[in-house]
């Protein structure tokens, strides 16, 4: 972590997950729960390194279900309050992320996650947790740089407060991993008191008050989607409104979208989304009105590609919308892959070279120094050699 990193104001570099905890500082966070995971640990880390000296409480929790519980149970008690984890972990924490949003904050809860598209450090499954979004009826924003990184949490925490409402923070290992310049503003450190007040009309969601929660949530979401219609989040950059190709992209793939238009030496236009859900529909609506094609850039699974194309239908039915016909399905995005989906899409054209193999020596994945999980997988392996045993994290794989 940068030794200025509770400066006051300047620019300093940071790696995305550590922009989190900046953005959440300076917007006034005052309890922090976390449990380790990869992309995500530095969250926890730098939060940790930091607590005492900003007045932040930090707890890293036992699992991801008790830090999100005890984080819900901070911004209940008025105090402003994020948990994080990576997205094996919000499966586990699902269960009382869920109804979160059936019951409004009383100060801003914002859920950071990050996903791991290609399995750096996951080795149980390929996930796009975008899905979560939808379940909950939770909103999510997308960071695609550092600066991003800290500026989204700070808006999450807007967004949370002046909706009441829990709001999800999506990050991938590229988001959380890339380091740049990050711009510092100023923050407060207010020693601050958590205070439950009971309300029963507020926590009573049996049947049929849920059904009715349920709708106000649903009329609460259409008004945040009219909020994000003219968001900073969600901007269109570069190139003619009227070329024939658009490109709608989110999250660290706007950096290989660059990379490959440059490459080409050619603009288009992009509508860059920050905000993944609700989109913002009347600005989709209007981006692809004059297109021909338009080209839907996510990791992984085609959510917002589907969703284009559904607005597309009704404002231009000439429209070709690809996505996952052009780009894959697994795996992480890179400038590459960008280089070939937009060159045919230019009618350039393009060779697709296979990737050098170089010859380096292999790394095998290990338990962390100090882990008390080898001492007792020797032991029982001693004691019953032939046994087979089942794990819990994903660690236990090895």
């Amino acid at each position: 972590m940068n030794n200025k990193f509770l400066d006051q104001k300047g620019k300093i570099i940071l790696l995305g997950n550590e922009a989190v905890v900046r953005g959440a500082l300076e917007a006034g966070i005052r309890f922090a729960s976390n449990y380790p995971g990869t992309p995500a640990s530095e969250i926890g880390d730098t939060f940790a390194k930091i607590s005492k000296q900003s007045g932040v409480y930090f707890e890293q929790s036992v699992n991801e279900k008790v830090a999100a519980e005890a984080a819900i149970g901070a911004s209940l008690s008025g105090l402003k309050s994020m948990v994080s984890f990576k997205h094996f972990g919000l499966n586990v924490a699902s269960d009382s992320l869920i109804p979160t949003a059936y019951i409004e904050p009383e100060a801003g809860f914002v859920i950071a996650f990050a996903d791991d598209p290609n399995c750096w450090s996951s080795l149980q499954s390929e996930q796009d947790s975008r899905y979560y979004a939808r379940i909950a009826n939770i909103p999510m924003l997308e960071p695609s740089t550092p600066q991003e990184c800290k500026d989204f949490t700070k808006l999450a925490f807007e967004l949370s407060e002046k909706f009441k409402i829990p709001v999800f923070l999506r990050l991938t290992t590229r988001t959380c991993y890339t380091g740049g310049p990050v711009e510092l503003k100023n923050y407060k450190i207010e020693k601050a008191k958590g205070k439950f007040n009971k309300n029963p009309e507020k926590f009573f969601t049996l049947a049929p008050r849920i059904i009715e929660i349920h709708k106000e949530v649903l009329s609460k979401l259409e008004k945040i989607s009219d909020y994000l219609e003219s968001s900073e989040l969600n901007q269109v950059i570069d190139g003619k409104v009227s070329s024939d190709l658009g490109i709608i992209v989110s999250g660290v793939s706007y950096n290989y979208v660059l990379d490959a238009l440059a490459k080409y030496n050619t603009k288009a236009p992009i509508l860059k989304l920050g905000s993944t859900y609700p989109i913002p529909r009347k600005l989709i609506s209007s981006f692809v009105k004059n297109k021909k094609n338009i080209l839907v850039v996510e990791e992984l699974e085609p959510i917002l590609e589907t969703e284009a194309r559904q607005i597309a239908k009704d404002v231009n039915c000439d429209l070709m919308v690809h996505g996952k016909n052009i780009l894959p399905r697994t795996g992480e995005y890179n400038s590459d892959l960008l280089e070939i989906a937009i060159g045919k899409l230019l009618g350039k054209k393009v060779s697709e070279s296979k990737p050098r193999e170089l010859k380096i020596p292999k790394r095998h994945p290990f338990f962390c120094p100090g882990c008390p999980h080898m001492a007792t997988y020797t032991a029982v392996k001693q004691a019953a050699p032939d046994a087979i045993y089942g794990g819990d994290i994903g660690c236990y794989l090895m």
